[in-house]
This record gives structure tokens, sequence and C-alpha cells, in this order.
């Protein structure tokens, strides 16, 4: 984590949901699109805080609209003033509301949507944090002002710690039941438990038990820091290609409905990265050869049903990766906002 080096304007400029000096939550690195019903529909936004268009991707026509927020599972949740309300993703309709006390704003939810996590700074330093379902909310209260929301997967909730002396920050777990804030930061074993620097974009397995967030260096270094939610476990994984930022950004992040291997593709560096979702570790590596493709844009992906092409999309070109063959299938000029593949293996393109 701490190898290396981040340029935090940079990122700012090149993608909307990547705020800089920030940490990578879900309201800042969102995924511009994700896969919803088992693979039958497609969400995608413009940025991580843009509204939300639900596709079926049996017919590729549009099924829903639906209002900014957050999504976890098949739920998204929406902040407006004080009150929270729920909406099924699969079908647009809302199917729940709660209400936030003054001044809490909307943070995150739980890897499943159901529970809604808000921050409201308290008088004397403290930072409390509001878990909101449905049926009612509880408050936890933590000393200082420094802390951020992460992730929630059952009793396991990972904040975020702003360090003071130094910047950077540090991935720290509470345990819900107890209220308990747990001594040590999480940390890969091999690294400091201070990450430094711009985060990029976040992707989590099709179950939800684990979190893949792309970091960028300065220098066009990349890596992927993976979080295991059910044993509260990091690890660092270095991504191939170096030298250029805007490079770097190219980055796409795929995983199949199995859940079984994380797939990093980058059209820019023409590298394409297979990740062992259990194990993350790199168990597939091979070169691409893509031609021209938009920089500072990031790439959306998507991987067919059957797990042999990856879909790649930087709005003005789509390409299609064979994985097995590990070559460049086709591609096209066209505008696209968002792919995704059919039950049957067609591939949509939707602007």
């Amino acid at each position: 984590m701490t190898r290396l080096a981040f340029v935090l304007a940079a990122a700012a400029l090149v993608l909307p949901s990547a705020a800089a000096g920030a940490a990578c939550s879900p309201l800042n690195c969102a995924p511009s699109q994700f896969s919803l019903d088992d693979g039958r529909l497609l969400g995608f936004r413009s940025n991580a805080t843009a509204p939300v268009t639900i596709v079926d991707l049996q017919t590729g026509k549009a099924r829903a609209a639906l209002p900014s927020g957050v999504v976890g599972g098949s739920l998204l949740v929406h902040q407006q003033g004080t009150a929270l309300t729920w909406y099924d993703a699969t079908s647009g309709e809302s199917v729940g509301t709660a209400e936030l006390p003054a001044a809490t704003r909307l943070a995150g939810v739980s890897q499943d949507g159901r529970t809604a996590v808000g921050i409201r700074l308290s008088d004397g330093g403290s930072t409390t944090l509001v878990l909101a379902t449905t049926d009612g909310a509880r408050e936890i209260r933590l000393a200082g002002r420094q802390w951020d929301f992460d992730a929630l997967r059952g009793d396991n909730l990972f904040l975020i710690r702003y360090l003071s002396t130094g910047g950077g920050y540090q991935v720290r777990l509470v345990h819900v039941g107890s209220g308990t804030l747990v001594a040590k930061p999480l940390k890969d074993p091999h690294e400091s438990g201070t990450i430094w620097g711009q985060p990029y974009s976040r992707l989590a397995s099709s179950d939800g038990r684990y979190l893949f967030t792309l970091y960028i260096g300065s220098n066009g270094g990349s890596m992927i820091h993976a979080l295991d939610l059910q044993t509260a476990q990091a690890r660092c994984i270095d991504l191939p290609g170096t030298g250029d930022y805007l490079a770097s950004t190219a980055w796409g992040l795929a995983i199949g409905r199995g859940g079984h291997t994380l797939w990093a593709a980058n059209p820019s560096h023409g590298r394409v990265v297979g990740i062992d979702v259990r194990t993350r570790k790199v168990t597939r590596a091979f070169r691409i050869d893509v031609g021209s493709w938009a920089r500072g844009r990031g790439t959306r992906a998507a991987l067919s049903p059957d797990g042999t092409r990856i879909a790649l999309a930087d709005g003005e070109h789509v390409a299609v990766i064979g994985l097995s063959a590990a070559r460049v299938v086709s591609r096209r000029a066209t505008t696209a906002a968002a792919v995704g593949y059919s039950p049957s293996g067609r591939l949509w393109t939707f602007s």
C-alpha cells in the first residue's frame, strides 16, 4: 500500500467519481455500471452521484429509472434531506423508508443494501455512525472527527480513519454487535497499515464478500487493494504497466457470475490480468493490442456469461477480448456509456 506515490489533483480532473484527497467510499468511487438479478439486468450511470438507469439485458430495453443513491445487492438507497428511501433496483419500486437524525449524511450501505450508514459529526469532537434500516436505527459513537465509511457486511463495519499527522488513512474495523473498535488497522501482512493518496474505482464480488479497490500512482503504477469483508483481511495486488498516469485510468474491472475470477483489463497499457478472488493472486496475464483508447475516462467492462470474453468501452470505442485465446476479437468505434451481455451471450451497448 505504501509503494505507490499518488497524484490527487490529476485523478479529480480525469474521473468525476474520484474524490481528491478522500478514500474510496461508495459515494465517490462507485462503479459506473453493475449487474443485477443474476446478470439479467444492468444498472448504469454517468458518475457515482448521477441517477441510475436499469436495462433488461434480454431485450436491451430500459426497465426503470432511479434517483441517485448507493447500491448494495439489489437495493438502491436515496437520501433527500433527512429521509431515506429504499428502491428495489430490479423493479424500480420503492420498498421502504427511514428517517435520519438532522445533520446526518448518507455515507454508504451494507453489501446487501438493507442497512444504510449515516455519519454525523457530534459536539465534543466525536463522530456518530447511524446504522438505519426500515425497522429502526442504532448509533455507534467514536472519538475524533476523522472517520468515514468504507463497507459493512454482517457484524463487520469497515471505516476509514484519516490521519492528521503525515496524511494518508487507515482501514479500521468496528464490530457492530458490541460497538467495539479493533485496536489495529487492517493491512496486507507485507505492507504498512497506512494508505497514501488516490483510489480510483471499486468493485464488489457477486456475493458481496470481497471488495476490490483500484489505486493509481503518480508514475502510472497501479494496484488492487483486495478486502475480504468476512474474515477482515486485506491484500495488495500489483498490476502491470507504468510510466503514464492517464493510461492507467483505463483499467476496467469485471467479475464473472460465479465470482471466482476478477478480471482487470487495460487497453491503453495493452494488458489483461486474471485474479483468483479467493486467494487474491494473479493466475493469468497476457498482452493485447486494441489500438487507440480514450485517455482519462475510465473503462466500463462486462464479462460474457460463459466467462470467455470481456467487453470494454471508453465512451468512443468498444473492444471485445477473447480470454481463452488471449487476443482481441473485435473493436469498433461506437458511443457507449455501458456495456453488458445478455444471458444468451449477446453484447449490448447503451448510450
